[in-house]
């Protein structure tokens, strides 16, 4: 690690600082990518790097902290954009948490040195947080989304109407639902469920496997 500066003292230390920010963006906004939030992977790069540019153009300047604390105030509404409010859930808190920290990210590479190091670290944080964490949250007995993906034939709309009614009447809660069709592979379904207490993942499985025409699901 000693071999590595990450100094912006120099055009080509400003590109190093600038991709890196990229990379470190890129880790948090995949894992959000693949559970298909608001703001995804490249969402977060930009943030990321954008924070980074601004750091290093505000070194500059005759009071950096300013411009900082701007990048701040700034991702604070772009946040807020993530964060939608159904019946008595509000989703997307997380995904705007993690818009803000990244942009501490990107500004922690765009000062450079040791701030960088701190910055890689905090992403292999942040990146345990989002991916670890729903587990040990489900073993606490805390209501957690699963994610369902569910394949059918393209003319077996009914079918996914019918699962999702049945999931609702067990005391399943549907946070969301997605979909697409492609004429020569059917179509594909993206349930987000929550698990009310007293139903166990067993009995969606049970449910979903003897569905007639749903083709193949995962579960996630």
């Amino acid at each position: 690690m000693q071999g590595f500066d990450f100094s912006a003292g120099s055009l080509l230390g400003m590109f190093g600082l600038l991709l890196l920010s990229t990379v470190l963006g890129a880790i948090v906004g995949y894992e959000r990518e693949v559970h298909e939030r608001p703001a995804g992977l490249r969402t977060h790069m930009l943030v990321c790097m954008g924070a980074a540019l601004i750091t290093i153009l505000s070194k500059t300047g005759p009071d950096p902290t300013r411009i900082a604390a701007q990048i701040v105030t700034g991702i604070g509404f772009l946040g807020a954009g993530t964060i939608l409010r159904q019946g008595n859930m509000v989703r997307g808190l997380t995904t705007a948490a993690s818009l803000w920290t990244v942009s501490a990210i990107g500004m922690a590479v765009g000062f450079g040195g040791i701030y960088a190091w701190l910055a890689v670290f905090a992403t292999g944080v942040v990146f345990l947080t989002l991916s670890a964490l729903p587990g040990v949250e489900r073993r606490l007995g805390k209501r957690v989304s699963y994610y369902l993906t569910l394949n059918t034939a393209r003319d077996a709309s009914n079918t996914v109407s019918g699962i999702i009614a049945t999931l609702i009447n067990m005391g399943v809660v549907v946070e969301s639902v997605s979909g697409s069709c492609v004429a020569s592979d059917g179509c594909k379904y993206r349930l987000e469920i929550a698990l009310a207490e007293g139903t166990s993942q067993d009995q969606v499985v049970a449910l979903l496997s003897a569905a007639e025409g749903l083709e193949s699901f995962e579960w996630a």
